[in-house]
C-alpha cells in the first residue's frame, strides 16, 4: 500500500477513535432521570451536561471519516469488475454496505440528544405523576460502538479496493510476455543457424 493510503487510513482510524471515545463520554455525562426536576411552573428543569456537545463531536468526526473514505475510494458500482478479482469485489461490496448501515445507526443514536432539546421542557403526566424526557441508558454507548464498526468497515472497504488495484497494476502484460518469449526463442535459434553455416563453409 502506498504512503498516501497509509496516511489516509491512519486519519480515518484516528477519527473513529475520537468518535468512539466522545460517544462513550456522552454516555457517562448524559442527564439522568434523578437529575431532572419539575419547577413551580410545571416544566422540566435539566441540569447542564456536556453530553450534547460530545455527541455532536462524535457524530461530526464519524461523518468526516466517512466523507474521506467515500471521496478517496469512490463507489464500487462505478468500477469495472475484473472476473479474476470477483472475491475482492464481493468483500468490498459487503464492507461498503455494512459501513453505511452502521454509519446510519450510529448517527441516529448519537444525535438522539437533539430530541431532548426539542422537547421544550414539556412534562408528561400519567397517573398523577410527572415525567420528563431523558435519554435511555446505553443509547450513546451503542452509538459509539456502531461508530467504531462503521469506521473499521470503511477502512476495510478502502483496503480491499486498494489491494485490488495493486494486484491489477502488478499483473504482467500479456503482450510483453509474448514479446519476451519470442525474443528468447529467436536468440536461441539464431546462433545455431550461424554455427551451422560456418561449419558448411
Amino acid at each position: 500500500m502506498e504512503k498516501k493510503g497509509i496516511i489516509l487510513c491512519s486519519v480515518v482510524v484516528l477519527l473513529g477513535i475520537i468518535s468512539t471515545g466522545a460517544g462513550f463520554a456522552a454516555e457517562v455525562t448524559r442527564v439522568k432521570a434523578s437529575q431532572v426536576k419539575v419547577d413551580v411552573l410545571g416544566e422540566c428543569s435539566y441540569p447542564k451536561s456536556p453530553a450534547l456537545g460530545l455527541s455532536l463531536i462524535s457524530a461530526g468526526t464519524l461523518l468526516i471519516g466517512k466523507f474521506i473514505i467515500n471521496t478517496t475510494a469512490g463507489c464500487f458500482c462505478c468500477r469495472r469488475t475484473d472476473p479474476s478479482h470477483s472475491s475482492n469485489h464481493t468483500k468490498a461490496v459487503t464492507f461498503y454496505i455494512i459501513s453505511w448501515i452502521t454509519f446510519i445507526i450510529a448517527i441516529g443514536l448519537l444525535l438522539k440528544d437533539i430530541a431532548l432539546n426539542n422537547q421544550d421542557d414539556e412534562v408528561t403526566t400519567s397517573d398523577g405523576r410527572y415525567y420528563c424526557y431523558v435519554i435511555k441508558p446505553g443509547v450513546f454507548a451503542a452509538g459509539a460502538v456502531y461508530a467504531a464498526l462503521s469506521s473499521s468497515f470503511g477502512v476495510l472497504y478502502y483496503l480491499t479496493l486498494n489491494s485490488k488495484q495493486d494486484d491489477a497494476s502488478n499483473a504482467p502484460n500479456l503482450n510483453q510476455v509474448c514479446i519476451v518469449m519470442a525474443q528468447s526463442q529467436f536468440a536461441f535459434e539464431n546462433p545455431s543457424f550461424v554455427h551451422g553455416y560456418a561449419n558448411n563453409k
